[in-house]
């Protein structure tokens, strides 16, 4: 074998590796970027729906630096209107200084009859929701929220 096809078959070893190489990178940076999701969702049953309610979800997301949508389904059926909206404590600067101030994102207009909702948002506010129910003068029926932070 002469030196020139030790180079030649040497040449080609290292562009396979080198091909391979990149191939690993690009993976990389794609499972780094991908947003992770959790299968957990964080579930809020409303049997007396007289009444005005909140609760907190800070069990769906995946603790992650980022977040970058929510889900909510909310089903059910009431006996009037109603009102579900959801908000975070967001750090804003207030004069300089970082402030915990909380943020109402998105409210959901209930009306009477069977409910059946089921939408993804844009989040980008942590790994904590709050979702506040509000009657409308409902007496009966029921209602399942389910949030889900990824």
């Amino acid at each position: 074998m002469t030196n020139k096809e030790k180079t030649k078959g040497v040449s080609s070893i290292l562009r396979v590796i080198f091909k391979i190489t990149i191939g690993l990178v690009v993976i990389g940076i794609l499972l780094f970027f991908i947003p992770t999701t959790s299968d957990k969702f964080a579930v809020f049953n409303i049997n007396d729906i007289s009444k005005p309610i909140s609760f907190i979800d800070s069990v769906s997301a995946p603790h992650q630096k980022y977040n970058n949508f929510i889900l909510i389904k909310i089903t059910g059926e009431i006996d009037a209107d109603a009102k579900v909206a959801y908000g975070a404590k967001e750090v804003v600067l207030i004069k300089g200084k970082k402030t915990p101030k909380f943020q109402m994102h998105t409210s959901f207009p209930l009306s009477k009859g069977k409910i059946n909702i089921d939408v993804r948002h844009d989040y980008y506010s942590g790994d904590t929701l709050q979702v506040f129910f509000t009657p409308k003068g409902s007496n009966k029926g029921w209602l399942k929220i389910q949030t889900q932070i990824n």
